[in-house]
């Protein structure tokens, strides 16, 4: 079976490529694939994410395994990619370049009978940027460590106004 990968970059103007890539290849065959689309080096290290509808991260899948006792980890080749993107529509978060932080949004768009032996891109939109875009990490509300602090005085403040 085949499967075709929106991938599309978190930036201010569309970067988008389409890949085709067997059903049944590993993730790390669909990294190498998003790679060579985007014209990424070669060099970095990567992770794919599961996530739910609002899009909080859930469970890493490294590059690599991590073999930690209390929370094991399966590398990308361990995975394979029918098992995780089960349905037309189904989502996953790819970063890239842990100091970057390119981040991409893979999109299982359509999958078919056909067969395929290597992955290809087969549409491309917008050119790569040369910079990843800033990320910010800022909460909705400005964090003021003293905002609730005094409360507790109110009523101290209350008994000096009559007097």
């Amino acid at each position: 079976m085949k499967s075709t990968i929106q991938v599309h970059l978190e930036y201010k103007e569309d970067v988008i490529r389409d890949i085709e890539i067997a059903s049944t290849s590993n993730l790390e065959n669909l990294h190498l694939a998003i790679i060579a689309a985007f014209e990424l080096d070669k060099n970095e290290l990567a992770s794919f994410y599961m996530t739910n509808e609002d899009f909080e991260l859930l469970q890493e899948i490294p590059l690599f395994a991590v073999d930690d006792k209390e929370n094991p980890m399966l590398g990308m080749n361990e995975v394979i990619l029918s098992s995780i993107l089960t349905n037309e529509g189904a989502q996953l978060l790819y970063v890239y370049d842990f100091m970057k932080m390119w981040r991409f949004l893979i999109t299982l768009t359509e999958t078919n009978e056909e067969e395929i032996t290597a992955a290809n891109c087969i549409k491309s939109i917008g050119k790569m940027p040369k910079d990843a875009p800033e990320i910010s990490f800022k909460a909705e509300k400005e964090f003021d460590p003293f905002e609730d602090a005094f409360d507790d005085f109110d009523e101290f403040n209350e008994y000096e106004e009559e007097y």
